[in-house]
């Protein structure tokens, strides 16, 4: 890789190919997942050092040189007030009530974007652990995505794909940052990008309220932070 072996900066060569499709960009990250859950799959008996080794030699190999071509080829960022809402949920119950109410509470829901990174369990599921320190059997997670889009008020959105997910199961979940990571490929050239957790509810008109905070900030590049 140039940029790490001899510090060159290729991020920002020209290309004349279109931006990636985000099924293109969704059925990569899916497939890479699988991908590395393999290859841990074959290291399980290796120390940490050598799990760590063949995270790290896949990713060089395969994720790192993707994410460059991914850079190269981003779609241009839009003028047009829209918000991308990113939410990376990890078997949370409270997802559905948190795209529902970021929809509902908007002022303006027809500009707005989420990219949802979903890691649930399907099959053999275990609860967290309770407060005699045991675990007990429960039902398969609920599908944040689908329950919204089988709700009035989800349904033409969904269609409009304003709702875009990446669905991981449980035991190939990487934590908070890799969702992180794959849940800001989705985004596709809104003006706006916010990141919350998937338990969070929201003021009236919280999107208008925020966009003006971000227009009224004294820089060409505001970023508003706060801790709910």
């Amino acid at each position: 890789v140039e940029e790490i072996l001899h510090g060159h900066d290729m991020s920002h060569h020209a290309t004349d190919q279109p931006p990636m499709e985000l099924k293109e960009i969704i059925e990569y990250l899916d497939h890479w997942i699988h991908q590395l859950h393999e290859t841990l799959v074959e290291a399980k008996h290796a120390t940490f050092e050598g799990i760590w080794q063949a995270y790290h030699d896949l990713a060089v190999k395969t994720l790192y040189p993707w994410d460059r071509e991914y850079l190269r080829r981003m779609p241009p960022r839009r003028d047009d007030g829209s918000i991308f809402l990113s939410v990376a949920t990890y078997r949370d119950e409270n997802c559905f009530n948190t795209v529902y109410k970021a929809y509902e509470k908007a002022k303006n829901p027809e500009k707005l974007f989420i990219g949802l990174t979903q890691q649930n369990c399907h099959q053999d599921c275990k609860s967290g652990v309770l407060s005699n320190l045991s675990m007990v059997e429960v039902p398969p997670d609920d599908d944040c995505y689908q329950k919204f889009c089988d709700t009035d008020l989800g349904q033409p959105f969904c269609a409009n794909s304003q709702l875009r997910v990446l669905n991981i199961d449980e035991p190939e979940s990487l934590g908070p940052y890799a969702a992180r990571y794959f849940t800001s490929k989705l985004w596709y050239g809104e003006q706006w990008y916010m990141q919350i957790d998937a338990h969070m509810t929201f003021a009236n008109h919280w999107d208008s309220i925020s966009v003006d905070m971000l227009n009224k900030a004294p820089s060409s590049k505001p970023i508003l932070s706060h801790y709910p």
